[in-house]
């Protein structure tokens, strides 16, 4: 791999924490360095053939929005998210190339934990312990008042929420597990930059927590000879993901002790008791797109128009002013809505096909089952974040889809090997 390519990949990677740019259709300022990425990568192999017939899910995926987008009121809308989506699937045709050198794969992993581990830390200083005095604490966290917290800081980072944050240091600190597993000289240090990860996750105070402990989980569990111990910590594991999960429905406290995240107040009947409480943002979101859904069933109201069904619901008093204009913030149910039972499909084709691709990377060193552990637990959370949008889950897919030891056409792979003297000289009869 030529230096050029290396050092531009690396300082993607390595910028991909800086989320909040204010550029167009929500590019983000390391995206500026991917046209000079794949050039670098075309002119050292300019006949590389980037899509192969086993992306097949990922094609078509990618031509159901094209589909959808043609036949909605608003073709524009759906054209800018087909850009959005073919800009994330280059991110991980280019990185897939990349991951069939194993050093700089390391070396990239590597990169993007230590870069979060540097924004987590100076985060946590500058939210919690004011310093320096010149920098606002607003700048990378904010203070909220959260269902069973009450008023909390919540770190953000340089992403535009503290879910993404949350989200990106998920991929991070397994990344941190798999580099201190793989390595022999820096173990103190990636026990550091794991440790810092860890609390900036908690720190969150995000749903994102649900697919870090999955992920956790699942890296760890290998490593664990007990059995007792592993079903302990996947238990554990999933019951984060149900209290995530029924905690983003419905808020048990009473009204009068309500936050921006309560819609309305909510009571049903279960096991026999009478629950009272309010229904929570994340399910008047998802109950907005399952509308949308039945409503067109087909090819839904078309891509990136979920907003125009959020401004609705406000109109109608189902959604409060703050959620207004704001994504579904869960894959399937957004993409149900905005295209369709086709396109929810297409969704679920490319995650199986994902799933069913993680076995090698399973079974292969502490980096690769990292990479396959990242995935999983970001798929955890699409069900309350829009994780397809997210570089750093294609990123993650780009290097479970080469793992280590699977001989593959790539930089390594192309070279000729030459025979060896020894196969060179005639046997005899």
């Amino acid at each position: 791999m030529t230096r050029v390519v290396s050092w531009l990949a690396v300082l993607y990677v390595g910028l991909l924490p800086v989320g909040r740019s204010g550029l167009p259709l929500n590019a983000q300022w390391g995206d500026l360095l991917l046209p000079l990425l794949v050039a670098a990568v075309l002119y050292k192999d300019g006949s590389r053939r980037w899509m192969r017939a086993r992306d097949w899910p990922i094609a078509v995926y990618l031509t159901v929005t094209l589909a959808t987008a043609a036949l909605s009121s608003d073709p524009l809308a759906g054209l800018k998210q087909l850009v959005k989506q073919m800009s994330v699937v280059l991110i991980f045709l280019v990185f897939r190339y990349l991951a069939h050198d194993s050093v700089l794969t390391r070396k990239l992993q590597a990169a993007f934990a230590m870069s979060m581990g540097v924004v987590t830390l100076v985060s946590l200083v500058v939210v919690f312990l004011r310093f320096p005095t010149g920098v606002p604490p607003s700048t990378l966290g904010e203070g909220q008042v959260l269902p069973l917290f009450g008023l909390v800081r919540r770190l953000r980072g340089l992403f535009e929420a503290p879910e993404m944050l949350g989200n990106a240091l998920l991929v991070a600190f397994v990344l941190a597990l798999g580099l201190r597993a793989s390595s022999s000289r820096a173990r103190i240090l990636w026990t550091i930059v794991a440790a810092v990860l860890f609390a900036g996750e908690f720190l969150t105070y995000s749903h994102s927590v649900a697919g870090f402990s999955v992920a956790a989980a699942m890296f760890v569990g290998p490593m664990i000879s007990a059995r007792a111990l592993r079903a302990l910590g996947w238990a554990a594991a999933l019951t984060v993901v149900g209290v995530v999960n029924v905690a983003s429905i419905i808020d048990p406290r009473p009204p009068s002790q309500s936050t921006h995240y309560e819609i309305a107040p909510v009571s049903f009947e279960f096991l026999g008791a009478r629950v009272e409480g309010s229904l929570m943002s994340y399910a008047a979101l998802k109950r907005v797109a399952w509308g949308a859904f039945v409503d067109h069933p087909l090819t839904g109201i078309g891509p990136g128009r979920f907003t125009t069904e959020t401004e609705r619901a406000f109109e109608e008093g189902r959604l409060t002013a703050r959620y207004r204009a704001v994504p579904p913030h869960s894959d399937l149910f957004g993409r149900l809505a905005e295209a369709g039972l086709v396109g929810g499909l297409s969704l679920l084709v490319l995650w199986a096909f994902w799933i069913s691709r993680l076995r090698p990377g399973l079974l292969g060193g502490p980096p690769q089952r990292a990479a396959c552990a990242a995935v999983v637990g970001l798929l955890v959370n699409s069900l309350n974040a829009d994780v397809m949008n997210f570089r750093f889950l294609w990123l993650s897919v780009a290097w479970v889809s080469v793992p280590a030891g699977l001989p593959e056409e790539g930089p390594a792979q192309t070279r000729r090997r030459e025979p060896s003297p020894a196969a060179s000289v005639p046997t005899g009869p």
